[in-house]
């Protein structure tokens, strides 16, 4: 194999190392309409698709990606700037030591990975899928 072929391998094999180990966390026993958890996914049409980001298995913010916007949440190591246009959206700048999820570049609706920043704990991912992940305790 080459060289580039081995990067993406162990890209991969990180990436899916961290989903799993974001899957563990468990459920924090918060439904996700309490304001002290979360944010709830809005129950209004998106001109694109809601986008969820998960700090700590809690949505911490639901935008459209229909909406040309930017978006600035914090993590456990610093901000995170998200930047959304033409309904596509990626990391434009982020406080870690890291940078992978700045590295993947843009990601729409049919992107195959969320984008994961490790070191913030953060994910970005479609609101539906965020909602399964973490689960909802009233039900």
């Amino acid at each position: 194999m080459k060289k580039k072929e081995w990067l993406i391998i162990i890209l991969l094999a990180v990436l899916a190392l961290g989903w799993i180990g974001f899957r563990r966390l468990g459920n924090t026993g918060s439904a996700i309409a309490d304001p002290d958890a979360g944010v709830e996914v809005p129950d209004k049409e998106a001109k694109g698709d809601w986008i969820a980001v998960v700090h700590r298995n809690r949505i911490i913010l639901c935008f459209d990606s229909g909406v040309d916007a930017e978006y600035t949440v914090e993590g456990n190591v610093g901000e995170m700037i998200i930047e959304v246009k033409d309904r596509k959206w990626h990391v434009r700048e982020v406080e870690c030591y890291d940078y992978t999820c700045k590295n993947m570049g843009w990601a729409d609706r049919d992107y195959l990975f969320p984008i994961i920043c490790l070191p913030n704990d953060l994910v970005i991912i479609d609101a539906a899928t965020a909602q399964n992940m973490i689960g909802e305790s009233g039900k």
